[in-house]
């Protein structure tokens, strides 16, 4: 289960599991939480996207051996199911997120991560993949890893 990251908005708290998943200079994979930058508001400009796909795994439990984020990276929230994303360095390696739960993938280079189902429910998550805006994408979020290597 992820830990939830919460943001202040409107006098109370969000819990929002987002977790990012980078590459280092060195071309490892980590993961790190992440929350929404607290100074974003609904009348603020979107961030830029390239456009979105809906991701439907079903069948038996599956995992998609290890593989680097595509163009610019992208946001997946999963909307059903489970997914575990595992990374290959730091302090936190695996993850296993549920409905509501958020991974930002920008590992475009190095290791890259693994991504699975762990049992046989069907997984249904959104995924919208990033425009080439790191300084917009990285703004988004508090907490954002200083050693991040920008898109490839």
């Amino acid at each position: 289960m992820l830990r939830a990251a919460s943001i202040k908005q409107g006098g109370r708290s969000l819990h929002m599991p987002i977790h990012v998943v980078y590459a280092t200079p060195e071309g490892r994979s980590r993961m790190k939480p992440v929350t929404m930058a607290g100074g974003l508001s609904y009348l603020d400009p979107p961030r830029p996207a390239l456009g979105w796909r809906t991701v439907i795994w079903e069948g038996l439990a599956f995992t998609d051996i290890f593989h680097t984020a595509r163009d610019f990276g992208s946001l997946q929230t999963i909307l059903e199911g489970r997914l575990t994303i595992t990374v290959t360095d730091g302090d936190l390696r695996r993850v296993t997120g549920g409905p509501g739960d958020a991974f930002v993938f920008v590992d475009t280079t190095g290791d890259g991560h693994e991504a699975s189902r762990p049992d046989d429910a069907t997984l249904c998550a959104i995924n919208i993949r990033f425009a080439d805006d790191w300084a917009a994408l990285t703004e988004t979020f508090d907490g954002w890893p200083e050693e991040a290597v920008p898109f490839a």
